[in-house]
């Protein structure tokens, strides 16, 4: 994958990624949690995350193998820079990160904070995938965004529900 020139299906192989780790994340944290509110939680969270990969993988499927055009424009530095940063740190687009992760969290407490953490910075990424796709295809990506931002509702809200501030 050129680091900062990505094609749509590179672009969408990193969103799938990123559905994938959290999907991971939330299963084991799901198994982890002590409290029956925060492991159904991270269930729906794990569930809702699984329709995401379903979503961009279908995207993926219908954009041409070359698409650097139709929406796609390399030349928007920002984007790509962003982009960029991403690939380059692997917090969310190396295979099984969100295992990982899961592994390295010992508490709700700590878990809660990684999934906003991991939420926010998907919301980072689908904001600038946003400017990259398809006119067509920025309804479906509006959408997640939307369900995104109400992951980081639910889980700031079980958060405060449990820790206070």
């Amino acid at each position: 994958m050129d680091p900062v020139h990505f094609s749509g299906k590179e672009v969408l192989t990193m969103a799938v990624r990123i559905e994938e780790n959290g999907m991971r994340f939330y299963t084991d944290a799901a198994r982890a949690a002590k409290s029956d509110g925060l492991k159904e939680l991270f269930k729906v969270l794990a569930e809702e995350e699984g329709r995401h990969i379903k979503i961009f993988s279908e995207l993926k499927r219908l954009v041409a193998d070359d698409t650097v055009n139709e929406g796609f424009d390399p030349q928007l530095s920002e984007a790509s820079l962003y982009l960029k940063a991403i690939a380059d740190t692997e917090v969310f687009t190396r295979a099984d990160k969100g295992k990982k992760v899961a592994r390295q969290v010992h508490d709700e407490k700590g878990a809660l904070k990684v999934a906003i953490d991991m939420e926010k910075d998907s919301l980072l990424f689908y904001y600038e995938l946003q400017r990259l796709i398809r006119e067509r295809d920025k309804a479906v990506i509006e959408s997640l965004i939307e369900q995104e931002k109400e992951h980081v509702r639910k889980l700031t809200e079980a958060q405060t529900s449990l820790y206070g501030k």
